[in-house]
């Protein structure tokens, strides 16, 4: 890695750091510049705006996540071992890197609307596997979005309160709980 490669990542680490402890807004250009280590002037070598700093950093974990769950769901055939397999991308990838993870997920609301149309979306992938599950008779068909959003709720509550300090340790040591939480919640039938 270059010096300005590194000088990158650098300042990257600090801000997030920071807009995890603090939130974005309460963050300043020279806090960020002080914990990297350099000069505040630098920050815009790399990036015009704090807020431009904090939406890359948002929008290529979310691709990132996107991308790293399509692929660990994609070599099994049927629902269960597909909600199993994303819940443990999901908690693994969580756990190898809680600062960015935290980041992702606290700052959803506010950049999730300027995500692309066309870009890679961890929720999508999630709506796309349920979908088909409902199309091929696996689980009951009901309103997509509504189930989506209940199966992700059961890890990404955990998260949240782990965010908080509600919840320790390790995500990735309750995979099986959370996928079967996520798999009742799928599979219950309306009366």
């Amino acid at each position: 890695m270059g010096k300005a490669e590194d000088t990158k990542v650098r300042l990257e680490r600090a801000a997030l750091t920071l807009f995890v402890a603090r939130g974005v807004a309460e963050t300043t250009t020279r806090e960020i510049a002080m914990a990297a280590s350099i000069a505040e002037g630098t920050i815009y070598r790399y990036f015009p705006s704090k807020e431009q700093l904090a939406l890359d950093m948002f929008l290529r974990h979310h691709r990132a996540l996107a991308e790293a769950l399509a692929e660990a769901h994609r070599p099994h055939a049927t629902l269960r071992p597909k909600i199993e397999a994303i819940v443990r991308c999901y908690c693994d990838w969580a756990d190898r890197d809680w600062t960015l993870f935290a980041y992702h997920l606290l700052n959803q609301h506010t950049f999730l609307a300027r995500v692309p149309d066309d870009a890679p979306n961890p929720v999508v992938v999630a709506r796309d596997v349920i979908a088909q599950a409902m199309k091929t008779g696996e689980i009951p068909r009901r309103d997509i979005d509504l189930a989506a959003a209940s199966a992700i709720g059961v890890v990404l509550q955990a998260a949240t309160y782990k965010v908080y300090g509600r919840f320790e340790g390790p995500l990735s040591a309750h995979v099986r709980f959370f996928a079967d939480a996520a798999w009742a919640v799928l599979a219950v039938k309306e009366k």
